[in-house]
């Protein structure tokens, strides 16, 4: 393969930052760090001992860390960015490999699994973190075991299971915004060989954006429950059987409002505070309704509609595993899944009815997994066969009133409705195998492979009352097949040093792209395959009291499928996805340390350099090589938690942060797309009492109330932006109590 030389002098510039490290790490640390048992390979391993680019976090970690959503783990993981303007659509991206568009039919290349289970819609990804025993972040293609659309990686959280001896706990969490957190579990046996356990959370807040013209937004009311029985009918049999049901009932979204325009490539800028759009006379930074949000708070605006989001998601899991004899081990894992999803927004995020839009969502899943797993003296093997099948009904509306094209006040005179209403099946199937031989007592070599075949059907009928003509129904058909292979080489020290060199090859299913209007938008597109070369080093030393992980890779994409915006039409149906060539390398750095007895510190470091190619800009001249979006070329985060004896209990403060550098939200990275650097710093304090089953925590999150976009979509066609910012700060206190 030919590489240009920047990418090549990338990535022997990544070899370097890696070895780095090596000779320099301090051998005065301290404190054993914990060690983690991941299933990042579908079998029990300890972290260090796995080949792969694992960030791991246990239970009580992600309770020291004050996480309770999803999306909280992004905060300590190199390279991973979890992108959430409403959680009705949540984009998970690792080293830049994300599928930044919205709509709720589309699969992620960042596969996310809950409990061996795929959860295959973006509208399901947003979970609250409560009775978590660990939460597993892989980074890089995973092809072969995992396979399912799984190009850029996957994040797998893992309940706490049933336990024989009774267990559980109640943890409370008040703060500002009305916030309030309640979850709980408890559990144990019930006779020989059967256990159950019962968990629960509760979410409330009123809402991080102060709306002047209405309720506040961006609130939550959400409520989860998980029930999970565990039975033992013989020595060689265990089965887990899991039901879970949440609901969410809040207002909808809105944006911090940004007056745009077009420059000569099609592309939205901001319009200056005193120029006068398109000289319509409507006063200076306005947008076309001539509005323009002053007051430069990105948590306060006027919003007309408040809009609404409820969702209501059902499930229930079935995992068997029988052990065959010694060596041999059958495990089956059984899942459906189901979600209703209604959703509307003030997309305008002003005090005009100028522009709503509306999602609806009607989701069926179900999966099932058969695999085998054996091993003997040399070697560790699995095989197995995978099948999914995915229905989901979908719609998308838009009202946009054109007040300045109309007469005088009168809201209607100029308004464009349209939508779509349309399903989506897909079907899957998939054989692999992989495993791991022993070469010698050093060396072993992983090889791995799955063939996978999906096809996808589409029935949509779009309505534009601008369009004009009948709603005529349209329907397409898509159908893929591919091998995706894995060779890895791994070389074990015998005093705590992993070193590994391999390749990795996978795709993700192409799909449909459903436009919002008439007469037909529905436009394929292609496949992406992602070919993968990454080396990396885990290394344990000063007596096990420091530990350093490290990795860098190099990406050769075909057909990446990009998200792009054309505002140069001016409505929602110029959005679509363009299949282009991409690369990529880079180098992640993780070191966690105990230098003394109740000093704990971690550091994350990333280096990115990436580059799509041939980008077609909206101009329809003008072709450029752009990068990767959420792909800033550094970024950084960090831990340091402090803890002591006091009053026959323990005491702990911590400080954590995450840096990021500028990047841009979209292939064609818009001047509104370009985001700036930035730094999110928090700090907790906590008292655990003596025994250990109380504890009492005060925090801070967003420490210096730090303004970063997480989100922007350039719709400047409309006048407009779609910007959303993160959180502002956030405080309160937390209590946790054990039951054992």
């Amino acid at each position: 393969m030919q590489q240009p030389d920047r990418l090549r002098n990338s990535l022997a510039t990544a070899v370097l930052l890696l070895a780095a490290p090596w000779g320099g790490a301090a051998y005065a640390q301290g404190e054993i760090l914990e060690e983690i048992v991941v299933t990042a390979q579908k079998r029990e391993q300890n972290l260090q001992d796995v080949g792969l680019a694992v960030t791991a976090f246990s239970g009580e970690a992600l309770r020291e860390l004050g996480y309770t959503d999803s999306i909280d783990i992004a905060a300590q993981a190199p390279s991973l960015n979890i992108i959430q303007f409403h959680p009705s659509v949540t984009n998970i991206n690792i080293r830049g490999v994300s599928q930044n568009e919205f709509a709720d039919h589309l699969e992620p290349p960042i596969a996310m699994f809950v409990d061996d289970a795929y959860v295959s819609a973006m509208g399901g990804a947003h979970v609250q973190l409560f009775d978590i025993e660990r939460v597993e972040v892989l980074r890089g293609p995973q092809g072969t075991l995992f396979g399912r659309n799984a190009t850029g990686g996957l994040v797998h959280f893992i309940s706490a299971a049933p336990t024989e001896e009774a267990d559980g706990y109640a943890s409370a969490t008040l703060g500002n915004y009305g916030a309030t957190q309640l979850e709980g579990a408890i559990g144990g046996g019930l006779a020989k060989g059967l256990q159950a356990r019962l968990s629960a959370a509760l979410d409330k807040n009123d809402g991080y954006l102060e709306n002047a013209a209405g309720d506040d937004l961006r609130d939550a009311d959400s409520f989860a429950v998980r029930l999970q029985v565990a039975w033992q009918p013989s020595d060689t049999v265990d089965v887990l059987a899991k039901v879970h049901y949440s609901q969410d009932d809040s207002n909808g979204n809105a944006y911090q409002h940004d007056a745009t325009l077009q420059n000569a490539l099609g592309l939205g800028e901001r319009i200056p505070d005193d120029e006068d759009y398109n000289g319509f006379g409507l006063g200076p930074g306005t947008d076309f309704n001539g509005y323009r949000d002053a007051d430069g708070d990105p948590f306060a605006g006027e919003y007309d509609d408040s809009g609404f989001f409820t969702r209501e998601i059902a499930g229930g899991n079935l995992r068997i595993t029988w052990d065959l004899n010694d060596s041999v081990a059958l495990t089956s894992v059984s899942n459906l899944l189901g979600m209703e999803k209604d959703y509307r927004e003030d997309a305008d995020s002003s005090p005009f009815p100028y522009f709503i839009f509306e999602t609806t969502q009607d989701f069926d899943q179900f999966s099932q997994e058969l695999r085998l797993h054996g091993a003997n003296e040399r070697l560790n093997w699995q095989t197995g066969v995978y099948y999914l099948n995915i229905d989901t009904d979908v719609g998308g509306f838009f009202d946009l009133d054109f007040f300045t094209f109309g007469e005088g006040d009168d809201f209607g005179q100029v308004v464009n409705t349209g939508g779509h209403d349309s399903t989506i099946k897909t079907k899957s199937w998939a054989l692999f195998a992989q495993g791991e031989y022993d070469l010698g007592e050093q060396l072993s070599a992983t090889l791995g492979v799955r063939y996978t075949e999906d096809d996808r059907k589409a029935d949509y009928v779009g309505f534009d009352n601008f369009g004009g003509g009948p709603n005529i129904p349209h329907s397409g058909d898509l159908g893929f097949n591919n091998f995706s292979y894995k060779a890895q080489l791994n070389w074990r020290s015998g005093n705590g040093v992993l070193a590994y060199a391999g390749i990795t090859q996978t795709h993700k299913a192409g799909n449909f792209r459903l436009g919002i209007g008439a007469p037909s938008l529905l436009t394929p597109h292609d496949e992406e395959e992602l070919r993968s070369v990454e080396i990396g080093l885990k290394a344990n030393f000063a007596d096990g009291r420091a530990r350093l992980n490290a990795a860098a890779f190099f990406y050769d994409y075909a057909d990446y499928q990009a998200f792009v915006v054309d505002p140069t039409t001016g409505v929602i149906a110029a959005l679509d996805i363009v299949n282009v060539d991409a690369e990529a390398a880079g180098v992640e750095v993780e070191l966690a340390a105990s230098p003394f007895s109740g000093l704990d510190l971690s550091l994350g470091a990333a280096w990115m350099d990436s580059k799509v190619k041939d980008v077609v800009f909206p101009d329809g001249a003008t072709v450029r090589n752009t990068e990767l979006p959420y792909a800033p070329d550094f970024s950084f985060n960090g831990l340091a938690r402090f803890s002591w004896p006091l009053g026959g209990g323990t005491a702990s403060v911590q400080a954590d942060f995450n840096y990021s550098d500028g990047f841009c939200f979209s292939v064609l990275c818009a001047p509104l797309d370009r985001e700036g650097s930035y730094m999110v710093a928090n700090a907790r304090a906590q008292y655990a009492f003596p025994g250990g089953r109380w504890s009492l925590a005060a925090f801070v999150n967003n420490l210096a109330e730090e303004e970063y976009r997480l989100y922007s979509l350039d719709v400047s066609g409309l006048g407009i932006a779609n910007d959303i910012y993160g959180n502002p700060r956030t405080y309160g206190v937390t209590v946790y109590a054990s039951l054992r």
